[in-house]
């Protein structure tokens, strides 16, 4: 009797497995019906294969399973939950549809610490006086960029270095610099800027004094042959591939850079300026660690007083005027320009050759000036000079790995070296040709630059510059003689 029992109590107990095993499996395959709080679930429900190729069990920890939680309390929390994201997403419109409305506005600016040692030769010193040891802060700038309803774009800058004025030989504490408005996306036409920059002309000039390999531009830069900034209208655009480039300008080059421009009574002085640029080949796949650039350039200048006058310092902006040609009188003068850019990887070659023909008062022959410069860079660290293919120039420098630390894909701090570059360049000017002052004359420089990246925003670089002024006048006589030049830039940009 006592055997029948147990087997009733047996049956008993596997009718009722039964009847709440669906319950139970039910349960673990739609867990939307339970609420899990235990912070060690994690992972996934885990899945074994059926044994006899029947659906998967999945299995779940009852230790995740702890407190039920009714389908009309899951609904209300859902139903809230919609009308918070709602409300977030309205805001966002919002706020996006009211910038859209007004100009964007983006503050920058970059700070250039300078050092300079000098040694000159006993004849440079009896010509030009002795210069001494230097400093001074090269550019101290702060700007105002941004667009405007997406077809307009402005930049307001300012430098506040005390910088030697190109149009009036005085100091001054505040210049302009790049103030300007451009129309973008025009047909035809591309994009048109009116305002204060520089004029399209140059590999070296048009490439941002940040990104530059050596501390200052060749002897044939800025206030020699090649022009700088000007007031003026100019259009420009590049081809759908960004492998052409073109601008075109007019540009009255005697009006200052010394705030406020307020009026221009000059005659003459207009400047018609244009450049071209091509990359037969640019690697896309590497981002350009391999491209070829040529471009070429031309002004024709309106001279202001019917007199030209042509000034040159050696490679260092803390020296002094070591060629200068007097007052020229004439009518107007041409300037031409060819580039020629190599990069291979960490390897480069950067080239240009300049002319200048200056037409005299009066008529006769033209007055020929003319400069070239040739440079090698080699990144020891591996990096490759990058280039901006909308405006056929030169780019920021980013280091594989950042000085001191890098996050690396895991979120470790590595310690970085930061980038390294060595440079060597020589440059030539000559201002020999028809009549000149006491310091017109050839200048050969020979510079030898290495560049500390220590991001893509901070460097520290040095230079050597040895100048050298061999000759005054066609009979040969000794000018200017030599100075080397040691210096040294510290270079922040935000």
């Amino acid at each position: 009797m006592y055997g029948d029992i147990c087997k009733r109590k047996t049956w008993m107990l596997v009718a009722l497995i039964m009847c709440l095993g669906p319950m139970v499996v039910g349960a673990v395959e739609h867990p939307s019906h339970f609420y899990v709080n235990n912070p060690g679930y994690s992972t996934p429900a885990m899945s074994e294969p059926a044994a006899s190729g029947g659906t998967a069990t999945q299995i779940v920890p009852t230790s995740a399973i702890n407190t039920y939680v009714p389908q009309d309390d899951l609904a209300a929390r859902v139903a809230e939950l919609e009308s918070q994201l709602g409300k977030i997403n309205t805001k966002a419109a919002a706020d996006k549809k009211k910038q859209a409305g007004a100009p964007s506005v983006k503050v920058g600016g970059r700070i250039q610490a300078d050092w300079a040692m000098f040694d000159q030769s006993e004849s440079n010193r009896g010509i030009y006086g002795d210069w001494g040891d230097r400093c001074e802060f090269r550019r101290a700038r702060i700007f105002v960029k941004g667009d405007a309803f997406h077809v307009i774009d402005y930049k307001f800058q300012m430098d506040f270095a005390d910088n030697p004025s190109v149009y009036t030989g005085s100091n001054q504490s505040t210049s302009f610099k790049d103030v300007y408005i451009t129309l973008k996306e025009l047909p035809l036409l591309g994009h048109v800027r009116i305002g204060h920059y520089k004029e399209p002309f140059g590999l070296d000039q048009l490439t941002s004094a940040k990104y530059i390999t050596f501390m200052e531009r060749s002897l044939c830069d800025e206030n020699t042959i090649v022009p700088g900034r000007n007031t003026g209208i100019m259009v420009f655009d590049h081809s759908e591939n960004e492998r052409l480039t073109w601008a075109i300008g007019a540009f009255k080059s005697v009006m200052g850079a010394e705030p406020p421009i307020r009026k221009n009574e000059y005659e003459g002085g207009t400047a018609l300026t244009m450049r071209g640029t091509i990359l037969p080949w640019y690697d896309e796949g590497s981002g350009g660690r391999g491209l070829v650039h040529i471009g070429g350039a031309y002004s024709y200048r309106d001279l202001d007083d019917d007199e030209i006058r042509l000034k040159m310092t050696p490679e260092s902006h803390l020296g002094e005027t070591i060629l200068d040609t007097g007052n020229i009188a004439a009518d107007y003068w041409q300037i031409a320009g060819g580039e020629l850019a190599f990069v291979y990887g960490p390897f480069s070659i950067q080239s240009e050759c300049f002319g200048g023909w200056v037409h005299p008062e009066g008529g006769g022959s033209d007055i020929q000036f003319n400069g070239c410069y040739v440079y090698v860079s080699y990144f020891l660290t591996g990096e490759h000079r990058r280039y901006k293919l909308s405006n056929g120039v030169f780019d920021r420098i980013k280091p594989h790995e950042n000085f001191f630390r890098v996050r690396d894909e895991n979120g470790y701090v590595q310690m970085g070296k930061g980038a390294w570059e060595i440079a060597y360049r020589y440059s030539t000017l000559d201002l020999m040709d028809g009549p000149v002052a006491n310091r017109g004359g050839l200048a050969r420089d020979h510079t030898l630059g290495l560049n500390w990246y220590l991001n893509p925003y901070t460097r520290v670089m040095w230079n050597y510059v040895n100048s050298n002024i061999p000759y005054s006048d066609d009979t040969g006589n000794p000018a200017g003689g030599t100075v080397n030049v040691f210096e040294m830039r510290a270079q922040i940009d935000f």
